[in-house]
């Protein structure tokens, strides 16, 4: 379908598909498995976010699609009551909802901004982003490895930056805690945040030794100093350690599984084939200490 005029000078985005049609939007569905659809209670409304969804779907090109249906349009407005929308019952007039695998599968309900709407059709089932949290304000988030070489070179403050993964329970539960840190020691100390799973990270990882997640760093006036381990760490444990922060201490070794007493079968290279062999029916933990 044609879009309108005024918006065409807005620069929409032709990855922008615009749906009329009852029939052309199954097949949208059809074809399509990651789709982001604005509908508007008219053009107007719709102006400045399809100036900000041109954008994203140019970021998202060949992982997910952006639609715009226009329900104050005449032959629209059918197909927004077929689907049993109605933006305008909205405050700014428009509501996104999001289709996966050919069905409607949530409303977008993430921050409206460029990252935010990204991260989400890049990954629709995944958390969001850290950012969001608004407790998280006092948090510096690093998106880049520009931005994390400029925050180094300019910060004079002692800081304490967290290299994590989206996924990692451990980086989950002691987000809390870390970013309550980073509100009470706001203007002493800076608490910084990376998400460094992605293989574009490869260089920092290797840099800052991230062998897991989540890697908490502490720098002075850009310069690595130790690592902080404590992943159990209150808000106040942390502000403790920043008043003297020093290298992690050795933990005293543990006790092998094998060495202590149990009646656990503890199998090794040697004996494994032999005992499943001897064994009408075995369960095996795969472990490591």
């Amino acid at each position: 379908a044609f879009l309108p005029a005024f918006v065409c000078s807005l620069k929409v985005s032709p990855l922008i598909e615009k749906i009329s049609d009852h029939k052309d939007f199954k097949k949208l569905l059809r074809t399509r498995n990651n789709i982001l659809v604005l509908y508007s209670k008219s053009a107007a409304a719709a102006e400045s976010s399809l100036r900000l969804l041109s954008t994203v779907a140019q970021e998202v090109k060949g992982r997910g699609t952006i639609g715009w249906i226009d329900c104050g349009d005449t032959e629209s407005r059918k197909l927004c009551k077929k689907m049993k929308v109605d933006p305008n019952s909205k405050e700014k007039g428009v509501d996104l909802l999001h289709y996966k695998d050919g069905a409607f599968h949530t409303p977008y309900n993430r921050a409206v901004t460029l990252k935010s709407m990204v991260a989400f059709l890049k990954d629709p089932e995944g958390a969001p982003l850290w950012e969001e949290d608004p407790e998280a304000k006092d948090i510096v988030h690093v998106d880049s490895e520009k931005e994390l070489r400029r925050l180094l070179k300019k910060e004079d403050k002692p800081l304490l930056m967290m290299f994590y993964a989206p996924w990692c329970g451990v980086c989950k539960r002691m987000m809390p805690s870390y970013q309550q840190a980073a509100t009470e020691l706001k203007g002493k100390y800076v608490l910084a945040g990376m998400n460094v799973y992605s293989a574009e990270f490869e260089r920092i990882k290797e840099e800052f030794n991230v062998r897991g997640y989540p890697t908490i760093c502490y720098f002075e006036k850009g310069k690595f100093l130790f690592n902080f381990e404590n992943f159990g760490a209150t808000a106040a444990d942390i502000a403790e350690w920043l008043k003297n922060p020093q290298a992690p201490q050795p933990q005293p070794p543990e006790t092998p599984w094998a060495d202590e007493e149990n009646v656990v079968h503890h199998l090794t290279d040697e004996d494994f084939d032999k005992f499943i062999k001897d064994h009408s029916s075995v369960l095996v933990m795969f472990h490591a200490p």
